[in-house]
């Protein structure tokens, strides 16, 4: 296979020229998010939470039965248990979350409710992760960015949520939290550690994770923890094994990802904390991409080679603030972050009549930014509970393609700039068994491109853009009886035009073109809830009916040329991105919860939405067909197991006739685990016991109907799962 050649790698995205960093794993300082609040008047050991808290609902704590039903949290015991170890696991118990995967880029970004992509805001430890990007077939950088060896908790906010987060939480928002030292600790001791390794016969794929945490004295204390995982191509149930496009089995694949955590924390008197941390992931694969030779598009590939490296680091400081007795404020958060990542895509081709074709894609994004908050209850007839906040960052974003080719931006070198304020206020009546929450924000943001003789080359165009958005909100509680709490909402949100929707612009040699769009709005969205939460922990559930409207919505359109005054001269067709849709998204979410006896307990989620397209009346390909999970559980002190059934209706919906609906299916999971001595756990799972042939709608969106190699998509037949957790 021809290699890339070293004078293309010089090409950064930042300038003309500079070295690529090593391909190594670099600690770089961080904070941990402000979490749990500290109420003594002098630092104790931190200790793990016995109660599910959520933070990423409120952006302060608050306990997941005082929330409405769309927020749900899993947290580090639950990843464990189910083998939660990527976002597409988490779908097996969250039926409402989905995650889109590609053969060669593996999993891009989460879906929640039928929105997916830039739409869902998606945070670490309260920062935000770099943007999802692509560009035609060989650049596509998603955000499965994170280990989840390295959370304590995930954490789930469906429906806009753009009054306390801004721009791209219009469907919602995912909020990940790494461990802490009080998660290893755990309020026992000075020093603790623990070691994970686990086996995933799925693609073959080993993993080994190490955390120590203690303390240097009564005030504070540290983490360090890393992970490695070596896998494969993730399987199918395709039998074709071809060295070509009728090829069904998956491509041959090596994957190596590996994360770096560290974590110092001081707790001063009068309830101050400050904390530092760093954090590093790297992913690296190999692919040899058989279905790409003789493919009908490009039958003049011969064999293809791909070797993909994403890594994201991040520094950040955080302060928090509880106050010891009655004060101005009760409390206070700030942090101040810087995070990175970069992205080196290549493509080696061996073509027909071409020497050594290589395509080399470089996507850097570097973010800095600062945000707080305060908060200050007052006491009388209606309690109140102000929450007063704002944030800042700014965005650097720069992409590059090279190989065979001479450096190009299809978008040039963009700067983002985001800033916005917002106040919250909790009133409480009858002793808060009434609560009226009325929020507001204001939110002001601009892109400042950067064009170069990389971008100018090749005919690309740019604008600039200004703008502001103000995003209400209104939330309502009311426990009407001891275990019955009715929920309602009314929520905005709102994306702001990315810098590859705004000034995507390049004029090619084979007739096409693309132009920027000054015009750009931001895509908004509506949405109303209705929920309750029923019962206690012994028995109970709850359920949301939700009805969002979103308009707006940014889409790639064509114009045929010429004829048109859009049309660049010379060209066959020229596309830009327009505000063109308007999207209803209605459905439903339900949860429920059985304790039978002090060692058996069931549980059900189900998850059901329908989504259209109201300019065209036609279905909403993204939005997923109903599914639901039952599971059943066995638990005593030193073993137990579960049982989970995962069911899926078909998929009838489709936007045009001739694509692929998913069929329906159901698919059993059974997991076992045994601790023979303390602090030392050993667990076992056998998924799709059936060893079911069966497809995930997302997967194979847009796919005509009468597509010869549909197999290759399906999900892995039966598989085991082995994994050693000890604590010491």
């Amino acid at each position: 296979m021809p290699t890339l050649t070293a004078a293309s790698k010089q090409w950064h995205l930042s300038g003309t020229s500079m070295q690529r960093s090593p391909n190594t794993i670099v600690l770089t300082l961080l904070a941990a998010s402000l979490q749990s609040a500290f109420a003594a008047e002098y630092a104790s050991a931190p200790t793990a939470q016995l109660e599910a808290v959520v933070v990423t609902a409120t952006r302060t704590d608050k306990k997941l039965d005082e929330l409405p039903p769309s927020v749900s949290s899993t947290g580090r015991s639950g990843l464990d248990q189910s083998f939660i170890k990527n976002y597409r696991d988490l779908n097996r118990t969250e039926p409402g979350i989905h995650i889109r995967r590609d053969s060669r880029y593996g999993l891009s970004s989460v879906n929640v409710r039928g929105l997916e992509g830039n739409r869902v805001l998606m945070l670490v430890d309260g920062i935000r992760l770099p943007d999802a990007f692509s560009f035609g077939a060989y650049l596509n950088s998603g955000r499965d960015q994170v280990d989840f060896s390295q959370l304590s908790a995930i954490e789930v906010v469906r429906g806009p949520s753009s009054t306390l987060y801004g721009s791209d939480a219009l469907g919602g928002v995912v909020g990940l939290r790494t461990t802490s030292p009080g998660d290893l600790l755990r309020g026992q001791s000075n020093f603790a550690g623990q070691i994970k390794a686990d086996y995933d016969s799925s693609d073959r794929g080993m993993s080994v994770q190490a955390a120590v945490a203690g303390a240097f004295n009564q005030d504070t204390f540290w983490l360090l923890q890393a992970a490695q995982r070596q896998g494969h191509e993730l399987e199918s149930k395709g039998t074709v094994d071809t060295q070509n496009y009728h090829r069904t089995k998956a491509n041959p694949q090596d994957t190596n990802k590996r994360s770096v955590l560290a974590k110092v924390e001081h707790y001063f008197e009068n309830g101050h904390k400050l904390g530092l941390a760093a954090e590093n992931y790297r992913s690296e694969v190999d692919t040899a991409i058989y279905t790409d030779i003789s493919a009908p598009m490009t039958p003049s590939i011969l064999a293809s080679q791909a070797n993909d490296v994403q890594s994201r680091s991040r520094v950040s400081l955080d302060y928090s603030y509880i106050a010891p007795a009655q004060d101005l404020i009760d409390a206070a958060q700030a942090k101040l972050y810087y995070q990175t990542q970069n992205n080196e895509q290549s493509t080696a081709q061996q073509r027909r009549n071409v020497t050594g074709w290589q395509r080399l894609s470089l996507y850097d994004q570097d973010m800095v930014g600062l945000s707080g908050l305060i908060e200050k209850r007052i006491a009388g007839p209606v309690s109140q509970h102000w929450t007063i906040g704002g944030e800042w960052l700014q965005n650097d974003l720069a992409a590059l393609r090279t190989g065979s080719i001479s450096p190009v931006r299809d978008v040039p070198k963009t700067q983002t700039t985001q800033w916005g304020i917002y106040a919250q206020n909790e009133l409480g009546w009858d002793e808060g068994r009434f609560l009226l929450t009325p929020s507001l924000r204001y939110d002001a943001f601009k892109l400042r491109p950067e064009p170069d003789a990389a971008f100018i080359s090749q005919g690309g165009k740019a604008v600039a853009l200004d703008d502001a958005k103000v995003s209400p909100k209104l939330a309502a509680s009311w426990k009407i009886a001891e275990q019955v709490t009715l929920f309602g909402q009314y929520s905005e949100g709102f994306r702001a035009p990315s810098a590859m929707e705004l000034n995507s612009s390049y004029i090619s040699p084979m007739g096409y073109a693309a132009i920027p769009n000054p015009d750009l709005k931001p895509e908004t969205s509506r949405g109303i809830e209705l929920g309750a939460r029923l019962g206690n922990n012994a028995l109970g559930g709850s359920f949301t009916a939700f009805d969002n409207r979103y308009k707006d919505f940014i889409e790639q359109i064509s114009i045929a040329c010429p004829g048109n005054p859009m049309c660049v001269p010379g060209t066959s067709i020229t596309y830009q991105n327009q505000n063109q849709s308007r999207v209803r998204i209605y459905g439903a979410e339900a949860r429920a919860h059985w304790q039978i006896s002090s060692t058996w307990r069931t549980w059900s989620n189900m998850a059901w939405a329908v989504g259209r397209n109201e300019n065209t009346d036609k279905p909403l390909d993204s939005v997923a067909p109903l599914k639901a999970v039952f599971g059943l559980e066995y638990s005593k002190e030193q073993w137990g197991g579960n049982a989970l059934l995962t069911a899926a209706s078909a998929k009838t919906r489709t936007s045009q006739a001739s694509y692929f609906k998913t069929p329906g299916y159901g698919i059993v999971d059974l997991a076992l685990w045994w601790s023979p001595v303390k602090d030392l756990k050993l667990s076992g799972g056998l998924f799709n016991i059936g060893d079911q042939k069966y497809w995930i709608d997302s997967d194979v969106r847009s796919l005509e109907a009468s597509n010869s190699v549909l197999d290759r998509y399906t999900q892995p037949g039966r598989n085991v799962k082995i994994s050693a957790d000890w604590r010491f």
